[in-house]
């Protein structure tokens, strides 16, 4: 934290301009630094994002699982239908299928499924 240090000191000697272009770093980066510092009256970097909490937790896995036994055709799409339905959380496509991956279900048609039609010939 030695350059986050140097540069709230730094304060009084000039603009931001000037002391950006001291430490090669930019200026508004300077700026928010030093309104972080008269705000919080600290100058630590912010937490980082990420390590949300996944919108499927295992109760909500639990019953994914308890739909796709039931009715093993569904689609991710009638999967989110009814998971928006039954516990009111909104997922995406792709949180879904990896709920679904997690899970170990597969969306994959069965070989075993009769073919269509036009294709017997």
């Amino acid at each position: 934290m030695d350059l986050r240090e140097r540069v709230a000191k730094a304060k009084g000697t000039g603009s931001s301009y000037e002391v950006a272009e001291r430490f090669a770093v930019h200026d508004s980066w300077v700026r928010r630094l030093w309104i972080r510092a008269r705000t919080t009256g600290s100058i630590a970097p912010l937490p980082r994002g990420g390590n949300r909490g996944r919108k499927v937790d295992l109760e909500g896995e639990a019953l994914v699982r308890l739909r796709i036994d039931e009715q093993p055709d569904l689609t991710i799409d009638e999967v989110r239908e009814r998971y928006l339905r039954e516990r009111h959380v909104a997922v995406s496509e792709p949180a879904m299928r990896r709920t679904l991956k997690r899970l170990g279900l597969s969306r994959k048609k069965r070989r075993s499924s009769l073919r269509n039609a036009k294709a017997r010939g």
